[in-house]
């Protein structure tokens, strides 16, 4: 396994090399030894999966408020995904900055999402499964959304229409120190 260090404070970038053979793939998502020995520290308390039918699927900008941060470590499982990291902690040095990878089922290419920034993605090819392991408990009093396209951030999505949920639609503009916004 091999960790590059996105442009986010704490982002990275986690690949393994799948074993490939007439049969299809084999790929080993997460081994705890394997973090360890390249110095990243994660526990993960649960395992979701998002199942999308549809490509243009938009997912985000979901995060948690502080004390109740969640680290993830985001993996697309069956079909593509354009995966977006957003620094929603006022001390970090890339506060308010976004940043954005393809991932694709079978690469070995996963996200590692740093407790306190907002994660989202959006589909790129119809029934694309992503794959969550989360470290921290889910508090649904802390969960909050920042809105996709927010000129405040200027994410630049692949997708000018994508598919919505109404609370990603209807998702407040940014307002720095609001609590709502405090990663």
């Amino acid at each position: 396994m091999t960790a590059t260090d996105l442009p986010i404070l704490g982002a990275k970038l986690l690949i393994t090399t799948p074993f490939r053979d007439e049969r299809g793939v084999f790929e080993v998502s997460w081994e705890q030894v394997d973090l360890s020995s390249i110095g990243i520290s994660f526990a993960p308390v649960s395992a979701c999966h998002s199942y999308n039918l549809k490509a243009g699927t938009l997912r985000g900008m979901h995060f948690q408020t502080s004390p109740h941060g969640q680290t993830k470590l985001a993996a697309c499982v069956h079909g593509a995904a354009w995966d977006v990291v957003l620094d929603l902690r006022p001390d970090s040095p890339t506060y308010q900055r976004w940043h954005g990878e393809n991932l694709e089922a079978g690469t070995g290419r996963a996200v590692l999402i740093p407790a306190g920034c907002a994660h989202g993605f959006v589909t790129l090819q119809d029934d694309t499964t992503i794959a969550y392991l989360i470290a921290g408990e889910f508090n649904p009093a802390a969960a909050g959304v920042a809105r996709w396209n927010d000129p405040a951030f200027g994410i630049k999505w692949p997708v000018l229409e994508p598919i919505l949920s109404e609370r990603d639609r209807l998702a407040p503009d940014f307002v720095p120190h609001f609590p709502h916004f405090i990663a």
